[in-house]
């Protein structure tokens, strides 16, 4: 009785190892792909944020489809250069030479198989939350009133701009199974709020601002207001400076910088005030 007990604990402790080696080993080459994975989804976060930021910056009709190229030919292709001066590198032949990090050590096969792996979708919308969208709305209605008589152009509206990436990975065959067949897909999201008062340049800033300066109305009737100014800085010269409703982006007036100080030299020229 104590030989076959001894013969059957040696069979189970045979049957255990075969069993945790199987386990360890799945594990180790597991954590060497969960590395590449890893890696693969801090381009994923990359990419949902620099999806987003486009967003900003371009207007409502601009394609996701040429943020999604761009995001795919600037985080998902390998760049030799110092920096990539091109959007068109995101095909199936640019495909071949991404990160060696990025592809399965045992056979060389990409782990992100195809440009058409990499999806990108952005959104924009309302401010989230009662208090932001009340503001919103306000500042519109705001706006597009005092904007109708001054000539100001209304600030843009909906600054929530939101994006998805998504990341679909090629399954590994060369790990033991079930591991071969994960179907694995990495998801990322951004969302950002952004004010409205970006402007292109001086001139659309004193557009915008014009929107919020009901006194701007009195520029539509500058060729009315020139003849009273010129009658009026003959008793009074500094009324040939008088100019209502007028705005300059660009300008610190003297009295706002120190004493002895002087207005920038663009005062009062074409290319300072609106």
């Amino acid at each position: 009785m104590k030989t076959r007990s001894r013969n059957g604990q040696q069979g189970q402790a045979m049957v255990e190892m075969v069993v945790v080696s199987g386990v360890m080993i799945a594990l180790f080459l597991g954590i060497w792909y969960l590395g590449k994975f890893h890696d693969i989804q801090a381009s994923t976060i990359q990419a949902a944020r620099y999806a987003a930021w486009e967003r900003t910056v371009h207007p409502p009709g601009y394609a996701d489809a040429t943020i999604e190229q761009q995001t795919r030919a600037r985080l998902f292709s390998w760049n030799r250069n110092a920096y990539k001066s091109t959007d068109g590198l995101a095909d199936n032949a640019a495909w071949q030479s991404q990160s060696s990090e990025w592809l399965d050590h045992r056979n060389q096969s990409r782990l992100i198989a195809r440009p058409g792996d990499v999806s990108v979708s952005t959104s924009q919308g309302a401010l989230p939350g009662k208090a932001a969208s009340t503001v919103d709305s306000v500042l519109g209605s705001l706006t597009g009133a005092i904007g109708s008589l001054t000539g100001g152009e209304k600030l843009n509206t909906g600054g929530f701009y939101t994006s998805q990436v998504s990341v679909k990975l090629a399954d590994v065959s060369s790990l033991p199974a079930p591991l071969n067949t994960l179907n694995l897909t990495l998801r990322e999201s951004n969302a950002l709020v952004t004010d409205s008062w970006d402007a292109s340049g001086p001139q659309q800033a004193a557009m915008r601002t014009r929107s919020f300066a009901p006194t701007a109305i009195f520029e539509k009737i500058k060729p009315v207001l020139d003849p009273l100014k010129w009658a009026l800085s003959i008793i009074e010269p500094s009324f040939d400076h008088f100019d209502p409703g007028e705005i300059c982006p660009d300008i610190v007036p003297a009295d706002r910088v120190g004493p002895g100080a002087s207005n920038l030299p663009m005062y009062r020229s074409t290319a300072g005030c609106f």
